[in-house]
């Protein structure tokens, strides 16, 4: 059974290890232990689990501000991709922000990472910019997207 765990600090213990395995398995410069614990902790972040069982499948954080959310990271591990936990999750974060009356989500995807690129398009996102040499292990561009929640239709 997949199930939506939302992780904070009272029982970010029961799944950080997950994340962290996650996360290097995901990311050519992943993040530490240190920077979850930042996001665990910061009042204006939300990290998200997907769980089968009681094992994590995939992660999202995102920032939500007074008008707007911004997705720092999604991250599904290698095993489990292209059997919508990332979909699942983004779906779940949408939900919340329509709930909430925020109506802007953006993000930046690198511009190879055309699966995560395709995601996005599917739920909505547009390209709105670029920002050039975003990433500093490989100077790799980052594209800028965003959507209007007022205008999305969360069929899929």
């Amino acid at each position: 059974m997949t199930s939506l765990v939302k992780i904070n600090p009272e029982n970010y213990h029961l799944y950080l290890e997950q994340i962290l395995e996650i996360e290097i398995l995901s990311f050519s410069s992943p993040w530490s232990r240190y920077a979850f614990l930042e996001e665990i902790n910061n009042p204006s972040s939300y990290l998200w689990g997907v769980k089968e069982g009681k094992v994590l499948s995939g992660n999202l954080c995102f920032w939500m501000f007074d008008r707007e959310i911004q997705l720092i990271k999604l991250a599904v591990h290698p095993e489990k991709r292209n059997k919508g936990f990332g979909l699942y999750l983004l779906t779940k974060m949408i939900e919340e922000c329509i709930s909430k009356g925020v109506p802007n989500i953006w993000l930046e995807v690198r511009r190879s990472n055309l699966s995560a690129k395709h995601l996005y398009e599917r739920l909505g996102f547009e390209p709105v910019g670029c920002r050039p040499r975003y990433y500093k292990d490989s100077n790799e561009d980052a594209i800028i997207m965003a959507m209007t929640l007022t205008e999305m239709k969360l069929a899929v």
